[in-house]
């Protein structure tokens, strides 16, 4: 299956982040150039929510949700600085709930 990408709005990413948790999170990546804290957090729900706090405190440049061979991720770069990958289980369902049409 050849992925899909569809993009999201700033307001919807911040939407499906405030509860991300309800499709299964199977790992959260935060790379964050002007930060050395990204690198420090090790556990997956910490990640999730300094992720969180990049988003409620930075502009959203792009967002997008990823979905291909049986896996979706939402990808968020804020600011062109940090760049959040959330890897989730039940990204169709997630799509029905935000209105995407697959």
């Amino acid at each position: 299956m050849r992925p899909r990408v569809y993009e999201l709005s700033p307001d919807k990413v911040r939407q499906v982040f405030g509860v991300i948790e309800s499709y299964g999170v199977n790992e959260v990546e935060v790379e964050n150039l002007a930060s050395l804290l990204d690198d420090m957090i090790e556990s997956p729900k910490e990640r999730l929510e300094y992720a969180r706090r990049l988003i409620k405190e930075g502009n959203v440049d792009k967002a997008v949700l990823v979905v291909g061979d049986g896996s979706g991720s939402l990808v968020v770069k804020i600011e062109n600085v940090a760049e959040i990958r959330v890897f989730v289980k039940e990204y169709d369902r997630l799509m029905r709930d935000i209105g995407i049409e697959g």
